[in-house]
């Protein structure tokens, strides 16, 4: 090696290494205790080598021995600095009670190339993502998802009809079997089709939701610079969706709504309600959203609706399932329960199934354990005029504009001082007599105050009613093959299982 190349190697080795301490000095100068980064990775060493997804690296950095009693602690996602929140009462201020100062997700998708991405509830930036959460409230409201349950009814229906046709003690994926189950209420209940998931072994409907958590490594560096990097998004062009489904929510969206048009037809669906809002944007050319900046933006909301609708609600149905194969005490009694309130009706209730406590204990304790987003983030926000956001009383600091929050709802959901024995799978700790007892601000499932998650509602009932018709006449038992920990897969964003669940179907004559 010449001379020269040698100096000009050590040159740039110095100057990254002065780089890289002058980055990590950050929380260090503003006096705020930090988790110690790696050169380069930062705190995000397993998650860029893909050992863990992003809400496990996130919750990692949670349970980092030494910083158990911080309210909160400084990280680096690369060279980035942010807050890992820890104190229950510092979390209800960022998320709701100062949510002005935070209105805005850290991730960001690109507003230029990407309209499926940026436009949608979860990506969208204040103010419009207020208009926007206003604009479709309605259609997750108690009185719609009532007019709609009849078509989660025959959705079930079908959930029992296609488990006659499995043949008697089989071992089944139950990740795939809840997820065809998944598809088809959204369909039905969102976009007005029959997706035929649980009746066809190839439906292009599921093929194309199961394809958007379909993370290869070139979609895991898509993921990667969302997460991470959200200031480069545009200039590396990345999108939310890949370019398959992007195609297929657009075509599948465009003709939904051509044909309710032309049909005039009816359904409380979120059809409906992107029609409604059609009409408003075309009475209203001066906002800009008209031609296929308007479809866009109408597809955009479908396409979060599908994707959030199908894999929450499927992953905990099948970690629901998973904890009572390997607690068949409490599935008993859940079926019991089952059979107490249903027995050979052969429709399920509205009001009936909401009144299940046994149930409802049951689905408590499965997103308790398994909160399937796994973490909740923000962006703060501070106003140029008026009362800022201070880190008071833990540290004298007026948060600085920009800076990425960060709470581990899976950290806290497994916390012994809020749930004793978190790794144990408890219902009972949900019962009214214990719920007393439970620090209620330590639950965070569908995240937090204003941002939280619109579909709660339906995505609790969708659960809960696969669980009953899946339930009502059948057990779920281990088989050789049932993992007995369930491990995570490293590039999904969501909670969902590492391998498949198999379990063993048992026919039942009750």
């Amino acid at each position: 090696m010449s001379t020269d190349l040698f100096l000009l190697i050590a040159t740039a080795a110095v100057a990254f290494y002065i780089w890289q301490r002058r980055k990590y000095s950050y929380w260090q100068k503003l006096g705020i205790k930090y988790i110690t980064p790696s050169p380069f990775f930062g705190n995000v060493r397993e998650l860029l080598t893909g050992k863990v997804s992003f809400f496990h690296q996130i919750y990692k950095l949670h349970t980092s021995p030494g910083y158990e009693q911080e309210p909160l602690v400084g990280v680096y996602l690369m060279q980035r600095p942010g807050l890992l929140i820890r104190d229950l009462d510092l979390i209800k201020r960022i998320m709701i009670k100062e949510f002005s100062c935070f209105s805005n997700r850290v991730l960001q998708a690109d507003p230029h190339h990407d309209p499926l991405g940026y436009n949608n509830l979860f990506f969208i930036r204040n103010p419009e993502w207020k208009e926007l959460r206003t604009k479709l409230s309605p259609v997750f409201s108690s009185g719609k998802i009532k007019q709609m349950y009849p078509l989660m009814v025959a959705i079930g229906q079908d959930l029992e009809k296609s488990l006659t046709k499995v043949p008697v003690n089989s071992v089944v994926k139950i990740k795939d079997l809840c997820a065809r189950f998944t598809t088809d209420l959204i369909g039905t209940i969102a976009f007005g089709v029959r997706a035929n998931a649980l009746s066809e072994l190839k439906s292009e409907f599921f093929e194309s939701s199961k394809a958007i958590f379909d993370i290869n490594w070139r979609r895991g560096v898509d993921v990667t610079i969302i997460f991470l990097l959200p200031s480069l998004v545009s200039l590396a062009r990345v999108k939310v969706f890949s370019k398959q489904t992007s195609n297929f929510i657009k075509r599948s969206i465009n003709h939904v709504l051509e044909e309710r048009e032309r049909s005039g037809e009816q359904r409380n669906d979120l059809i409906d309600t992107l029609l409604r809002m059609k009409r408003e944007a075309n009475l209203e050319p001066e906002k800009g959203k008209t031609g296929d900046v308007l479809n866009d933006f109408l597809v955009a909301q479908a396409a979060i609706f599908q994707t959030a609708g199908f894999e929450t609600s499927s992953s905990t149905m099948t970690l629901t399932l998973h904890e009572l194969a390997l607690n068949l005490n409490i599935q008993d009694r859940l079926r019991e329960e089952i059979l107490e309130y249903f027995g050979e009706e052969q429709s399920i209730s509205y009001e009936r199934i909401q009144e299940m406590p046994f149930l409802t204990q049951v689905v408590n304790e499965t997103l308790r354990k398994y909160p399937i987003v796994g973490y909740a983030e923000r962006q703060c926000t501070q106003p140029t005029e008026g009362k800022r956001f201070s880190l008071a009383p833990h540290y004298d600091l007026e948060l600085p504009n920009g800076t990425p929050i960060y709470v581990s709802t899976l950290g806290i959901h497994r916390d012994e001082q809020y749930w004793p024995e978190p790794d144990k799978y408890d219902p009972d700790r949900w019962a009214s007599e214990s719920r007393k007892n439970l620090n209620m601000d330590a639950y965070m499932p569908f995240g937090i105050g204003p941002h939280n998650c619109i579909g709660m509602r339906l995505g609790l009932l969708q659960t809960k009613l696969g669980l009953v018709h899946l339930l009502r006449n059948h057990r779920v038992i281990q088989c050789e093959k049932t993992i007995e920990n369930i491990e995570f897969a490293p590039l999904s964003g969501v909670m969902t299982p590492k391998s498949d669940v198999l379990l063993r179907l048992e026919r039942c004559t009750n």
